[in-house]
């Protein structure tokens, strides 16, 4: 039976790059990105989503990069620091939608392959990531 989405989602934060929705019932963050992501703004950006996983008690993540039109890529900083505190704060799922640029979707791989302790799955599409997390 297909899973039919409720919008309960609440906008906390956005930005030119960066938008990100809660929605509390189901502990669940939704971030989507866009544009090009230069090393200030990837950071600053998984910083401000670790400090939602926070305030919210998330532990579901659909990270959308669907809309990235390129990276300065920063893979051993998001595996040093950005992955090890959302699994800190809580986060269990999550479910990573591919840019459609071929060198950001190496770098996703390669955040994701060298990952642990969050289980995480990457997606083409945002709807089945979506439907992979209501899972848990």
């Amino acid at each position: 039976m297909p899973y039919v989405h409720e919008n309960r989602e609440q906008l906390v934060h956005t930005s030119d790059y960066l938008d990100i929705m809660v929605n509390a019932e189901d502990k669940m963050l939704r971030s989507n990105w866009q544009g090009w992501l230069d090393t200030t703004k990837g950071h600053t950006g998984c910083l401000k989503i670790v400090e939602t996983v926070k305030a919210y008690r998330i532990t579901k993540i659909l990270n959308d990069n669907s809309k990235v039109t390129g990276h300065s890529g920063d893979t051993k900083w998001m595996n040093r620091v950005w992955i090890p505190s959302l699994l800190e704060a809580g986060v269990e799922y999550f479910a990573w939608v591919y840019s459609y640029e071929f060198f950001t979707q190496l770098e996703i791989d390669n955040t994701v392959d060298n990952s642990t302790g969050i289980t995480m799955r990457t997606f083409l599409l945002p709807e089945d990531a979506r439907q992979w997390l209501q899972v848990f």
